[in-house]
């Protein structure tokens, strides 16, 4: 009889995985790197979401989100293929990164020596954050990983995201918007709403007010069950006012949840919605 394969799970920084659960779980996170005005950061590391945030108020600001490499994968895949892993490599929207072609790339250095399944999340943040614990908890149930695969990739269509942005600027720089469309959005006083569709991040609407936009994202939210995983998304730490007034207007919909937690979205999301944008994500988990 075979030993039964070690499963290892590696991610990227766009899940927010806590470093000390990432490491008691063995979990690999590779981290993105922030490009602002021609000098790189790491993200999470020394860039935080909230010194983003200041940075992003800037009208002249040039932020570019960078992927991990092709050779940060080769290293980790290898370290794993020397323990006789198998891999599970779950990472960001391939809609919104190029994070999952670099992990293809080192995958195939790898062919016939190590078993190593990629999945595109469709999705970040919240959503990929519950899809690594669900990946890492299936780990502990004795199954084979085309088996943990298999139930992970049925978890991609259970995540959803909502989000609204003040600010057309980022939306423009960001291709969710063309020049004119936030030009005239802006003369009209326009705050689109934009919806995590197949992955990527994409207007699908319009409202004429910050009061609106908050009733949107409530009625969206109050489609679900109050025992789905909920989070209200910003970029930066500190409450801003309308991210307050979602919270109060979310709370009777959820009446189970204690707390409807704060989630930093991160510097990929962020870089779409500018930092003074918003949203819902809902991650349901196995139906």
């Amino acid at each position: 009889m075979h030993e039964k394969s070690t499963i290892r799970i590696v991610t990227d920084s766009a899940a927010q995985i806590p470093a000390a659960w990432a490491a008691e779980n063995r979990v690999v996170v590779l981290p993105h790197k922030v490009m602002i005005d021609g000098k790189t950061y790491i993200d999470g590391v020394d860039l935080s979401n909230d010194a983003l945030a200041d940075r992003m108020q800037s009208p002249d600001a040039v932020i570019k989100v960078i992927p991990p490499s092709v050779d940060e994968f080769i290293a980790v895949y290898q370290m794993l293929a020397d323990e006789k892993a198998d891999v599970i490599s779950l990472h960001v929207s391939s809609a919104l990164s190029d994070t999952i072609k670099h992990a293809t790339q080192a995958q195939a250095e790898f062919r016939g020596r190590c078993n190593i399944q990629i999945i595109d999340s469709k999705c970040i943040s919240l959503g990929l954050n519950g899809l690594v614990y669900a990946a890492k908890e299936f780990t502990e149930t004795n199954q084979s990983t085309d088996a943990i695969v298999k139930r992970v990739r049925g978890l991609l269509a259970h995540v959803y995201g909502l989000f609204v942005s003040a600010n057309l600027e980022h939306l423009e720089r960001s291709q969710r918007l063309r020049p004119a469309q936030a030009e005239l959005g802006n003369m009209l006083g326009v705050i689109p709403c934009l919806s995590l569709e197949e992955g990527d991040i994409v207007a699908v609407e319009k409202v004429r007010s910050p009061e609106r936009a908050i009733e949107r994202l409530t009625e969206f939210a109050g489609e679900f069950d109050d025992f789905v995983n909920l989070g209200v998304l910003q970029l930066g730490s500190q409450l801003h006012e309308q991210t307050q007034l979602l919270l109060e207007s979310l709370q009777p919909a959820f009446p189970k949840l204690p707390a409807i937690p704060i989630w930093q979205c991160g510097p990929i999301i962020g870089n779409i919605i500018g930092p003074a944008g918003f949203g819902v994500m809902i991650f349901e988990g196995e139906q």
